[in-house]
């Protein structure tokens, strides 16, 4: 290492100005295991080394993502149980990764440097034949890494860079490696998402460069009419001589300001600039940062540039936010989040990434409009960071973001980490929060996940880290309820369920589980079963039923290894099915009340008690049967429209507790005056109507209000429906919401209480539900196509006299071929009461769709399949089959 500096530290750069100050190794890389090929660091990391026997492959990657690109597996890893197939021990011995590359002209005597992000595990690093950074020194998935190689570098002709890489082990045991761990979410892949899981830059300075610029934001709370901005920078002399420079700064093109600033030799060092003395910095009528629900993301632009002897060195620059975030304690624990001054009640789901760690903005892009469609707010991921993509998608869309450490593995065991393990959590720490703290979309940090760091040193450490980087948001110890000895108190929870529980769980918990109280920052009401059409890509047709190998395998791991609580629920409440078809309808409904019914609840003691909920999970690393509200195959079913329904922003619901019906207001569009109005329908399991009643009353921002009870109903069958529409007087319907309800309910028992679920003594009765009177519905539907995406417009009605029951609406590529996914519906999985008319609009992006003619199809528990294709821009009337 004799030529270079190693510096752990993270640079985030995207340059505004010569886009010949960084170059990003993405393509032409070379991979091979040194398990089947002797390879010496000297050599390989020559000009001229031959590597026509490597695979190609592109950075960042895993070393399985790395061979499923080459096609060197002849099957689909996800398959039955095919990812176990992918073993051996290759995956145990070092990996090489190489790339050639040449500088632009005209750089000759100025600094380079690479810059690393994501080396999964440890890596020996080698440049032009000299080894510049060693296994002890290259270690951690999460820290940046900058390499000076100045020395080394040829200004002209072919640089190589050379990385022999060994995977982690045993992360996801105590005193293993601290790498991505999974926990009991999937099995894990053979090479434990080894290989370069981020950037690699090639960075060039005249001498001197500022770094990582952040944007601190203050209000004169409760006003938000002007914003006290400090801005921080690291400020580098790569020389071995003193340098003055002058850092130059910038926001959103005209507030300007600048600092004279003197560096030693290879020195580093803060700088700041504080509103007090740069006025320029307090900002009038800000354009301010808020969550989609509360008003406009907007977005502001910081940008600094070195400049040494009137000559710009380099320059940084970063999208921003103008908000502040804040936490405090309600009823006494509960952590209530509060943004630009308002509290907001936080609900959502938590991301994972895929399982071999492959990213593509288009995916990211897709999944971020289904969040947004479902109406999340808040998005939580637990020890697996995305890239910068993915969190300006989070920043434009104006989601909030829960992140930090990883559970149950080595991270949670900090008492057991060697010297050598502790620098790499210290310095890994301090990445995250050079690269995390300028995101508006960042609401909060967790030091720790299922409790916080046992090792007191390491939370106190961790602290101070995060103090002298200025992190601008509220630090937790834990997401769950364990108080800290450092910190106190966390003010969240997680203290269940993870399984299946019914809709009544969730009011009848008194406060000490699940129910709506405090801010859950991991809970479900367990699986959540793919249709048919997903299903068949990952488990072959012959063993798709409930209780084979291949359904077990594509669960979670542990106890979450089958679905036997999930079912024997569904058999009690909705009866044995008679088929898988009939097993997967009844799947669907089961998800829907559930995930709908959470959600509500939180929703309906917002403020009071709850202050926040997150479903565990949003996405699921691999086809899964559990935990997620999409699938992999990003195939929207019960469990995503039972999270939309419930997350409507303007929302009518009904409690199973009190049979109370409330509405959710959680925008700050204040309904006083104007007011809302709420009709509310009982239907007979034989559609006849038993009950109706219209009430209005004002709604103010931000607020749940309570509208009727509706009460005892005489002659109400057994199993029966409630419909709740809401609308503004004389105007737009904002939500219809339907229940199916027993007079038999669902009964728990509390006392047997486990961490993951609280079982049942009794199920609710919906066998009617199979005995449901036929109805019949027609379609009508038309198109509005532009240049990239089309939207439908489905006029669906119920012609006949029972309630249409969960009416599926779906839209084919063609006749016979596969969904269009990704799709967006206004609604699906929809009830009709008889003759009611339900308008839903279908968005797809027409390179998603094909060339065909789109197909629609509707079907539903009492509605045999309807059919039709789409003829142009006029209506067409589906008939039933």
């Amino acid at each position: 290492m004799r030529a270079t500096a190693l510096v752990i530290v993270y640079t985030l750069c995207i340059f505004a100005a010569s886009a010949q100050q960084k170059l990003i190794l993405k393509d032409g890389w070379a991979m091979q295991s040194s398990f089947t090929t002797a390879i010496n660091g000297a050599d390989v990391s020559q000009k001229g080394y031959s590597t026509a026997q490597w695979y190609k492959v592109s950075v960042p990657t895993t070393i399985i993502a790395g061979l499923l690109a080459n096609h060197v597996y002849a099957f689909d890893p996800f398959m039955d149980t095919n990812l176990a197939r992918i073993a051996g021990p290759q995956f145990d011995t070092s990996w090489w990764f190489r790339k050639e590359f040449t500088l632009p002209a005209g750089q000759k005597g100025k600094n380079v440097v690479i810059t690393m992000h994501g080396i999964n595990y440890k890596a020996n690093i080698w440049f032009n034949g000299t080894l510049i950074a060693d296994t002890a020194a290259a270690k951690g998935p999460f820290r940046f890494f900058e390499l000076d190689v100045t020395k080394l570098v040829k200004y002209n002709g072919s640089n190589v860079l050379a990385l022999e890489i060994t995977r982690p082990f045993n992360p996801n045991r105590r005193g293993g490696d601290l790498a991505i761990d999974y926990a009991d979410w999937i099995h894990y892949p053979a090479d434990y998402n080894g290989g370069i899981i981020n950037n690699v830059e090639v960075n060039i300075y005249d001498k001197v460069a500022v770094l990582h610029p952040f944007v601190e934001t203050n209000f004169d709370l409760p006003s938000l009419k002007t914003a006290h901005l400090t801005v921080y920078a690291d400020v580098v002399n790569y020389s071995d001589a003193p340098v003055d420079a002058v850092v130059k700064g910038k926001i959103n093109d005209d507030v300007l300001f600048k600092q004279k600033v003197h560096l030693d030799a290879n020195e580093r060092k803060e700088i700041s600039f504080a509103p007090e003395e740069y006025k320029q910095l307090n900002i009038s009528n800000p354009k301010i940062w808020w969550p989609w629900q509360f008003g406009k993301p907007n977005l502001s632009r910081i940008q600094l540039s070195a400049v040494r002897n009137q000559n710009t060195s380099n320059t940084v620059s970063e999208r921003f936010g103008i908000r502040q975030v804040t936490s405090q304690f309600i009823t006494g624990n509960a952590r209530e989040f509060i943004v630009n001054g308002k509290p907001i009640l936080l609900r959502g789901a938590a991301w994972s990434p895929d399982i071999f760690q492959r990213r593509s903005a288009k995916r990211q892009e897709q999944e971020m409009k289904l969040v947004r469609d479902m109406n999340i707010n808040i998005v939580r991921s637990e020890g697996k960071f995305e890239d910068d993509n993915f969190y300006d998608l989070c920043d434009k869309n104006g989601f909030l973001v829960m992140t930090g450490w990883m559970c149950c593995g080595a991270w949670q065991y900090p008492e057991r980490w060697t010297p050598a393990k502790r620098v790499v959590a210290m310095a890994s720490d301090s990445s995250m929060m050079y690269w995390l703290r300028n995101r508006a979309c960042i609401v909060t940090w967790l030091n720790g996940s299922d409790m916080p760091p046992r090792d007191t040193t390491v939370e106190r450490s961790w602290l101070t880290i995060e103090a002298n980087l200025h992190f601008p948001n509220p630090l937790l110890a834990t997401a769950n309820e364990s108080d800290s000895k450092v910190s106190g108190k966390s003010g969240v929870k997680m203290a269940g369920p993870y399984e299946w529980v019914p809709p009544a769980y969730w009011e009848q918990d008194s406060g000490k589980v699940g129910g709506p109280w405090s801010f859950a920052t991991e809970i479900s009401p367990g699986p959540a079963i793919p249709p048919y059409e997903s299903l068949v890509k990952f488990i072959s047709k012959d063993s798709l039923f409930n209780t084979s190998k291949y359904w077990k395998y594509h669960a979670g791991t542990m106890q979450f290894g089958n679905t036997h609580i999930f079912d024997s629920a569904l058999y009690g409440r909705y009866g044995t099915p008679t088929s898988m078809k009939d097993y997967l309808a009844k799947a669907q409904a089961q998800n829907y009340e559930a995930e709908k019914a959470m959600m509500e609840a939180y929703g309906q003691y917002k403020h009071v008690t709850a202050t926040g909920v997150v479903q565990w999970m949003m996405s699921n690393p691999w086809p899964g049967i559990i935990w997620h509200t999409y699938d992999y195959y990003l195939y929207p079913a019960g469990t995503y429209f039972g999270m939309k329904k419930g997350l409507e922003p303007v929302h009518a619901q009904y409690s199973y507790k009190t049979k109370e019906v409330f509405v959710n207001n959680s925008l700050l569009k204040n309904y006083a005056g104007v007011g809302l109005e709420v009709r509310t329908d009982v239907y007979n399991i034989d559609g006849t109507r038993k009950f109706t009643e219209v009430d209005a009353k004002n709604v103010p921002g931000d607020s749940v209000v309570k509208f009727l009870t509706i009460p005892a109903i005489e002659g109400l069958s057994q199993t029966y429906f409630v419909r709740l529409q809401l609308r503004e007087p004389k105007g737009k319907v904002l939500s219809i919401n339907w229940y199916w309800l027993s007079q038999k309910e669902d009964e728990l028992d509390f006392k047997k209480s486990t961490w993951f679920y609280t079982p049942q003594s009794a199920f609710t009765d919906y066998t009617a539900l199979q005995q449901l009177p036929k109805t019949s519905i027609k379609i009508a539907h038309t198109a509005a196509p532009k240049t990239d995406s089309t939207t439908q417009l489905l006029t669906v009605t119920n012609t006949g006299k029972a309630v249409a029951f969960f009416v599926h609406l779906r839209v084919l590529k063609n006749k016979g071929g596969d969904d269009i996914l990704p799709i967006i519906f206004d609604d699906n999985y929809i009830c009709l009461a008889p003759g009611e008319t339900r308008r839903v609009n279908v968005t797809y992006k027409n390179t998603d769709a094909g060339s065909s003619t789109p197909y629609f199809i509707a079907e539903g528990w009492n509605v045999d399949m309807l059919h039709s294709t789409q003829t142009k821009n006029t209506a067409v009337v589906a008939a039933n089959e």
